[in-house]
């Protein structure tokens, strides 16, 4: 749960359910209303707006990870709303009628495979937002979480950096390129991408929190799944992967223990927008 400390927002580790929370609570809902939630993975919005909605509501879920629907069904299991549906389906082709919704809500699907958020300058189709924006109805708003910055990651990134010059695996200079494995994306190049799509109203900003990890082995559990790059470069071998973490990480990760604990940065942007 979140929670105010040292006038810093504190997120938990599973901080997907915190963020929607976040999210859903600076929105605008629609009593009554129509809602859908792009890429819904394990359906936390969607959570959230039947924690503050009930019943009154018809609830929609999307996404193109079979297995993601299926927790978020299961997730619906516990909660006593019976109007929800999930449904496989791609973002770039919403299989929607215009004008269908009165609340979209989408979270951290990235769009840096459209948008160069260094450069400010699209590199492909602005397909995604466009067909939320499609689907939204008029005087309907659509909402937004998306990384602008994720310390806990890009500190594994670059430990992972070390560690590959350190065992010969990697040159200098192949390893600049290596993914952070999230979108980073920023408040300038996300109001482009929502005003070419044909939003209006547009409230857009970027918030911090911080993440408190209780021991290095949990950062490291979390960091397995969410830096997916070291996975993946390592040819998911398991003894590469605990001789990283047994050489390289310690030493990197103590400079952001305090009392016991370890502390990092992430900083989130919410972006908001009517038709």
């Amino acid at each position: 749960m979140k929670k105010e400390t040292n006038s810093l927002s504190t997120v938990s580790v599973n901080y997907w359910s915190d963020f929607a929370k976040e999210l859903v609570k600076l929105a605008t809902l629609t009593l009554d209303g129509k809602i859908l939630d792009v890429g819904t993975g394990g359906g936390a919005c969607l959570v959230a707006v039947a924690e503050n909605l009930g019943e009154n509501c018809q609830l929609f879920g999307i996404d193109k990870n079979g297995n993601k629907i299926s927790q978020a069904r299961n997730k619906f299991k516990d909660i006593a709303i019976e109007n929800v549906k999930f449904q496989i389906m791609d973002a770039t082709n919403l299989k929607f009628e215009n004008n269908s919704f009165d609340n979209i809500f989408c979270g951290f699907i990235g769009f840096s495979d459209v948008f160069d958020f260094e450069s400010n300058r699209f590199i492909d189709k602005n397909a995604k937002m466009k067909e939320i924006f499609r689907v939204l109805k008029p005087g309907g708003e659509a909402a937004f979480s998306t990384w602008a910055y994720q310390q806990d990651i890009e500190t594994a990134r670059g430990l992972f950096q070390k560690y590959l010059i350190y065992k010969n695996i990697k040159k200098l200079d192949e390893i600049e390129n290596i993914s952070i494995s999230y979108s980073k994306e920023s408040v300038e190049g996300f109001k482009l991408i929502m005003e070419d799509a044909g939003f209006n109203k547009i409230r857009i900003f970027s918030k911090d929190f911080q993440i408190i990890y209780k021991s290095i082995e949990e950062w490291w559990e979390i960091m397995e799944n969410s830096a997916w790059i070291m996975r993946y470069t390592l040819n998911h071998d398991p003894n590469k992967l605990n001789d990283l973490k047994k050489n390289i990480l310690p030493q990197g990760v103590e400079t952001f223990k305090k009392e016991g604990e370890y502390i990092f940065q992430k900083s989130v942007i919410f972006a908001f927008g009517s038709k």
